[in-house]
């Protein structure tokens, strides 16, 4: 699987998703592409890495999380990953 943002010139590409459909990169040849694994998406830190990178091609600043924030992030990532 890939994930394309146009606005931000980047792309994710979960290299190891078995219903992976690769990022075209010569249809984008500028574009930013992160190869991440799905393992790279099941640690909250890794994740948190890609998304303030993503954000940080699409020009979006993250706010900053107060502990009942990031209690909630944690949640909803066990609920996606630990199910």
């Amino acid at each position: 699987m890939s994930l394309y943002w146009p606005e931000g010139n980047i792309a994710i590409d979960i290299v190891d998703d078995p219903n992976r459909n690769p990022f075209d990169a010569a249809a984008h040849p500028d574009a930013t592409v992160l190869s991440v694994t799905q393992e790279d998406l099941e640690n909250l830190e890794s994740l948190d890495e890609i998304a303030r990178t993503v954000a940080s091609h699409l020009g979006v600043e993250l706010p900053e999380a107060d502990e009942e924030t990031l209690e909630k992030r944690r949640e909803l990532h066990r609920m996606l990953f630990d199910a």
